[in-house]
């Protein structure tokens, strides 16, 4: 289940057909999930499922989509 999570957030931050934006998101969401865990263990899934948020409110198409 674990897996499934970081995977829709990964594709919800670089952008669905994008393989630099998945590069790019599968880099975010390691940064952040580390630091989420060394700063915040309680909520780690919520600091991440937060930054989709961010990420959807910006950019609804991913930081890197072509549309």
């Amino acid at each position: 289940m674990d897996a499934l999570i970081l995977a829709f957030v990964v594709v919800v931050i670089g952008g669905l057909g994008s393989l630099e934006g998945a590069l790019v998101g599968a880099l975010l969401v390691g940064v952040v999930r580390e630091a989420g865990i060394a700063l915040f263990p309680e909520i780690e899934l919520a600091v991440l499922y937060l930054m989709a948020v961010a990420v959807l409110l910006v950019r609804p198409a991913g930081l890197l989509s072509r549309a």
